[in-house]
C-alpha cells in the first residue's frame, strides 16, 4: 500500500502537467514552417475556399487561423479585389458553379441544399459570398448561405410583418447588403406600408416606417424586385409606385443605406433620355446602368463613382441579329477580373460573354433539361452563423458537410 500511495504522489505532478499542456489555446504562431506568418498568411488568403478547407487539415495552427474571424474578413477582401467569383446557376434544387475564367463555363461542382422544406428554393438575392433563398411553400421562411463552404441559417420574419395593421402584407422588393463598418450583413424587405430589416450580428429584426416615396400594392402577376446590392447599399428603380430594375427619365432611383437603415432617393442620371430604356446592374463592385434606345442595336454601360457622378464604361455594338433586342432579353450579371461583360439571356440556358477588346460576343449554350437561374457569386469563407449565439440550436441546423 505505502508503495501505491508513493506511486500515485509522484505520477500527480506529471498530469497536471499534461492537463495544463492540453487547455493551451493552440496559435497560428505555432506553425513551424518555414515561412513567415505575415508570407504565410498572405498566400493563403489569395487561395479559393476549396483549397483552404482542405488545408485546414494540415495542422492545429492552420485550422485555427483559417477558422479565425479575422482570416475570413481578410480573404473575403482579398477575393473581392482578385475578382473571385463563379457563375451560379439554379435548376430546382441542384446549384451547379462554373468557371467564369473558362470559355466553355466548364462544371466544377454541384450540389443540393440539404434542407427538404427549402426544395426548389428561390434565389432572391446575393452579397459577398452570401445567398439568401426563400422557402417557396412558407412566406416567412428564409436561408443565409454560403455555397462555397455549404454553411447556412435559417431565419424566420415576425407574423406582425404579415399583418401589419391588421392588414395582410405581401414582400414587394428585398435586399442584402454587407456593412463593413462592423461587420454585418443585412437582409431587407420592402412590404406595402413598411420596411423591415435583419441583423445578423444581432439576429433580430426591425420596422421601419419611414419610407420616402408611396410603394403601391403588389398585384396579381407583378413580380417581386431583387435589388442590386454594391458598397453598402441596395438599389431599386420605383415607377409610379412600383419597384422595379428598370429606370427610364419617370424613375426614382432609391437605395437602402446600410449605416443608417434608412431608404433614401437618388435622383436619375442626366444621360437617361426620354427614349432610352436602361437597367440597374452591378459592374467592377460599382452601381451600373446599362441600355440605351430601345430600337438600338447596340448599348452603353455606366457606372457610378464614390463621388456619386456617373462615369461611361464602355459600348457595345456590332450585335448579331439574334440581340436586336439585347437590352431587353437579356441580363446583365456582372464583368470578370479579366473585364469581360457576362450576361444571361432568353432562352435562359444561354450564357453570353462580350470581350471589349476583341468587340466579340460569344454564346455558350447550357446543357440542362429547366431553364436555369444564373447569378454570380463571391467565392467566400463567410460564415453566415458568425457570431450569432442560438438557444437550443442543433448543430445540423447551422452547418451540413
Amino acid at each position: 500500500m505505502p508503495k501505491k500511495k508513493l506511486l500515485t504522489s509522484i505520477n500527480t505532478p506529471n498530469r497536471s502537467k499534461k492537463k495544463k499542456l492540453h487547455k493551451r489555446k493552440v496559435t497560428f504562431e505555432d506553425d513551424t514552417s518555414i515561412f513567415p506568418s505575415e508570407i504565410l498568411l498572405n498566400i493563403l488568403t489569395r487561395l479559393p475556399v476549396k483549397s483552404l478547407l482542405r488545408f485546414k487539415s494540415v495542422s492545429k495552427p492552420w485550422n485555427v487561423m483559417i477558422s479565425s474571424n479575422e482570416f475570413k474578413k481578410s480573404h473575403r477582401d482579398q477575393s473581392k479585389a482578385l475578382g473571385r467569383e463563379k457563375l451560379l446557376l439554379q435548376s430546382r434544387n441542384v446549384f451547379e458553379f462554373r468557371d467564369l475564367e473558362s470559355s466553355l463555363l466548364d462544371l466544377m461542382e454541384n450540389q443540393q441544399f440539404p434542407l427538404k422544406k427549402f426544395q426548389r428554393a428561390e434565389v432572391w438575392c446575393l452579397c459577398d459570398g452570401l445567398v439568401l433563398l426563400r422557402n417557396p411553400r412558407a412566406y416567412k421562411n428564409y436561408v443565409l448561405w454560403n455555397p462555397s463552404t455549404r454553411e447556412y441559417r435559417a431565419i424566420s420574419c415576425p407574423d406582425n410583418h404579415l399583418n401589419y395593421n391588421e392588414e395582410p402584407q405581401r414582400v414587394r422588393a428585398c435586399g442584402l447588403c454587407y456593412d463593413s463598418s462592423v461587420g454585418d450583413y443585412k437582409v431587407i424587405l420592402i412590404y406595402d406600408l413598411f420596411y423591415a430589416v435583419y441583423s445578423l450580428i444581432r439576429d433580430s429584426w426591425t420596422t421601419k416606417t419611414s419610407f420616402p416615396c408611396p410603394v403601391l400594392p403588389l398585384l396579381p402577376g407583378d413580380l417581386i424586385s431583387f435589388g442590386i446590392s454594391t458598397a453598402g447599399c441596395v438599389f431599386w428603380s420605383l415607377i409610379n409606385g412600383k419597384i422595379q430594375l428598370f429606370v427610364d427619365r419617370a424613375s426614382t432611383i432609391i437605395y437602402f443605406d446600410v449605416k443608417s437603415d434608412g431608404v433614401k432617393n437618388l435622383s436619375t442620371p442626366d444621360f437617361v433620355g426620354e427614349n432610352n430604356f436602361f437597367y440597374l446592374a452591378s459592374v467592377k463592385g460599382c452601381l451600373s446602368l446599362y441600355g440605351g434606345r430601345i430600337e438600338s442595336k447596340e448599348f452603353n454601360i455606366w457606372i457610378m463613382e464614390q463621388d456619386g457622378s456617373w462615369k461611361w464604361l464602355m459600348n457595345i455594338c456590332n450585335l448579331p441579329y439574334i440581340c436586336k433586342t439585347f437590352v431587353q432579353d437579356r441580363e446583365l450579371l456582372g464583368c470578370t477580373r479579366n473585364g469581360d461583360i457576362v450576361s444571361q439571356g432568353w432562352p435562359c440556358c444561354r450564357i453570353f460573354i462580350y470581350y471589349p477588346r476583341q468587340q466579340l460576343l460569344t454564346e455558350t449554350e447550357l446543357s440542362s433539361k429547366d431553364l436555369p437561374i444564373a447569378s454570380l457569386c463571391l467565392d467566400s469563407l463567410y460564415s453566415p452563423s458568425l457570431n450569432v449565439k442560438h438557444k437550443r440550436k442543433r448543430q445540423s441546423d447551422m452547418m451540413f458537410n
